[in-house]
């Protein structure tokens, strides 16, 4: 086993981007999306710049990062298993589709509320109807992304751990975090329980190893380090 520092730099800041995407865009939005529809509205028209941003690193930073990440990840991984590699990057792929569809309900609700906050009262039950629906949309999107992301990190973490591309200890988080990811997004869709807290592991694990990769580089067999040097020069 050798240490391959280029692809594990590649790797590496592709995992805290695909982090930070998400965070800032989450942050930018977390003030927005209110307890009702009806403040939702209000609040979107009163910093649609806010949303629009939100929604826009989402789709050209996170999915893109995630399209990214998943073909440098399957480019470390895929000779422990051809097969289940493919299927990994699929499930990504799918991730980084559902992911950019579920901006198309943020993009959305911005015109839905200014013209809520235009008609104002009473007349504004088709704007809260069309509104309410396009929150859900943005919901349960996120939700089913999620479920693709944590499907596809079951496989890459465990071939990780199989090739110990990195240390076997963080391959076993990424494991544990995308189980819970995945308990979390189904109990939601199935439920409409509020889970949040279960996504906090995959977070704070995409930090770490980005990190680490960024330092440490991945480890590879020699005969492999020098393929992948041709494939990503």
């Amino acid at each position: 086993m050798i240490t391959n520092r280029r692809l594990g730099r590649y790797l590496g800041i592709t995992f805290l981007v695909v982090f930070a995407g998400s965070a800032v865009s989450a942050a930018l939005s977390a003030s927005i999306f209110a307890a009702t529809t009806a403040e939702t509205l209000q609040n979107v028209a009163e910093n649609s710049a806010q949303m629009r941003w939100s929604a826009m690193i989402e789709l050209f930073v996170t999915s893109v990062g995630i399209v990214v990440l998943a073909v440098l990840l399957h480019t470390v991984v895929r000779r422990q298993n051809p097969l289940l590699a493919l299927v990994a990057l699929g499930w990504w792929l799918a991730e980084a589709v559902t992911l950019a569809v579920s901006t198309v309900g943020a993009f959305l609700l911005i015109p839905v509320s200014e013209a809520y906050v235009q008609a104002g009262s009473p007349a504004t039950s088709d704007q809260l109807a069309l509104g309410h629906a396009l929150v859900g949309f943005d919901d349960v999107a996120w939700e089913i992304h999620m479920v693709f992301f944590a499907l596809g990190a079951l496989i890459w973490y465990s071939l990780m751990y199989k090739s110990q591309a990195v240390p076997r200890w963080l391959s076993v988080w990424g494991v544990l975090a995308a189980a819970l990811s995945l308990v979390s997004s189904i109990a939601t869709l199935a439920t409409d329980a509020d889970l949040f807290f279960l996504g906090f592991p995959t977070g704070l694990f995409e930090l770490v190893i980005g990190t680490w990769l960024i330092a440490k580089g991945v480890w590879q067999p020699a005969d492999e380090e020098t393929s992948t040097e041709y494939a990503i020069a």
